[in-house]
């Protein structure tokens, strides 16, 4: 019997959905489902609001009585220890479908009314910098007795992988479970996916900056840059997947703090350098990685900066850094910088580095302080994902200028200082003392 033109049955199949309607409730059944039987995934997605961890109970379309009205959220999650109890009411949408203002709002008054502890929301919305929930309008008077959260499918698709492929399942049948979870996430049919569109404005604002014809923030300017905040948060989010560490996009204060503000400013300064930035912390790697776009040349610059070794002179200090650097590819270049200096020196390939007849400039009266690092790419210039799109071109290059170049380096650290052969007793016996 030949096998191979079988089809395997599936736990969670992706044939048979007819749309939306029919997407929301397969994605949320399912994911509810794995959360009792793989509970990590559960704490691991809920570690913000820090539920009650204990026996997971999860429910799809619970029907709620509110006055005249029959209330159906997607689904319900109760999770039991002992006597305490933690709830929370779960909102699900997929593909373009973005959360409802008003029905987010009959949510959290039913949270209220009925003791439960939290919404969560799930969509294909990522977040911004500001860390806020995606739907704007949400009254905040409503929060103060219900926790309101928001994750995307990209996320939830990471964490799935993070514990799937990095930290393990140790339970056989918990692991295929989740296998399945993620095969029917990563499937187009399921509505789950990724950040794939840098909106409606991107061509018309990516012109203008070039042509000069955006002298002030608009509208359009400052959802292209939010986007772009969004778009960093999602690369941080592919590499976590690949790395099985929670890599994050580095976030300004400020847009923590008034999140209209740092837009305004984040778009002024737009104008002003004719770049979008933005950067990402690896835990445990030599260095963030800073990305500039650089709109008028169409040019990509992924970077990041390294302290130069201070127990030596400086063209040691450049042997050190060729040496951090000998698997990365010759078109690295490299710049550092002079203590005191306002700016860096002009940059290097890695190429030029290793041949020992190229010849640099050196000012042996100054001292090397750091070491600039950094790979540069074309610019995509569609704004959907897929060949040629901006959104590809950035997160190849972010995985690239870490994997080749940043992964390896371990930074310079002062070595731990040496005991002296001159200097052995605190009070030197002297000969012929007298007792």
């Amino acid at each position: 019997m030949d096998k191979s033109k079988f089809q395997p049955a599936r736990l969670i199949p992706v044939t048979g959905i007819k749309g939306a309607q029919d997407q929301e409730r397969r994605a949320t059944s399912a994911l509810l489902a794995v959360f009792r039987i793989v509970p990590d995934l559960a704490w691991s997605l809920l570690k913000e609001v820090k539920p009650q961890k204990g026996q997971i109970e999860s429910f799809i379309e619970p029907e709620f009585k509110t006055g005249n009205k029959t209330i159906r959220p997607d689904g319900l999650l109760i999770t039991t220890r002992g006597k305490n109890q933690w709830s929370a009411l779960i909102e699900v949408k997929t593909g373009k479908n973005e959360l409802d203002l008003q029905q987010l709002t009959s949510y959290l008054d039913l949270c209220r009314d009925n003791s439960i502890d939290c919404l969560i929301t799930i969509s294909n919305q990522v977040l911004n910098a500001s860390g806020g929930h995606p739907t704007k309008g949400i009254d905040q008077r409503k929060l103060k007795s219900t926790k309101l959260i928001h994750l995307s499918w990209l996320r939830v698709i990471t964490d799935c992988l993070i514990l799937s492929e990095h930290d393990g399942v140790e339970d056989l049948e918990q692991d295929q479970v989740l296998s399945e979870l993620i095969r029917f996430l990563q499937s187009d049919a399921s509505g789950a996916s990724e950040f794939n569109d840098m909106g409606p404005s991107w061509t018309e604002v990516r012109d203008a900056l070039k042509s000069d014809t955006i002298t002030r923030p608009t509208e359009e300017l400052n959802e292209v840059v939010a986007r772009y905040e969004s778009l960093t948060r999602y690369a941080a989010l592919t590499m976590s997947a690949r790395l099985g560490v929670t890599a994050k996009e580095v976030v300004p204060s400020l847009a923590k703090k008034d999140y209209k503000k740092h837009l305004n400013q984040s778009s002024q300064s737009t104008i002003k350098t004719k770049e979008l930035v933005g950067a990402i912390n690896v835990p445990g790697a030599a260095s963030q990685l800073s990305m500039r776009v650089d709109l008028s040349s169409g040019i990509l610059h992924c970077e990041f900066e390294l302290d130069a070794p201070q127990d030596r002179k400086n063209k040691p200090r450049i042997t050190w850094i060729l040496t951090q650097l000998k698997k990365a590819p010759g078109e690295t270049l490299v710049r550092w910088s002079y203590k005191r200096a306002r700016v860096s020196e002009s940059p290097h390939s890695l190429t030029d580095l290793r041949d020992k007849t190229y010849e640099f400039e050196l000012d042996n009266s100054r001292e090397i302080q750091s070491f600039k690092i950094e790979l540069v790419g074309k610019m995509g210039t569609k704004r959907s994902s897929g060949k040629g799109s901006f959104i590809d071109s950035v997160v190849d290059l972010y995985e690239k200028t870490y994997g080749e170049v940043l992964q390896p380096i371990r930074p310079w650290t002062k070595p731990a200082p040496k005991l002296s052969e001159s200097v052995k007793d605190l009070i030197p016996e002297i000969e012929g003392q007298l007792d």
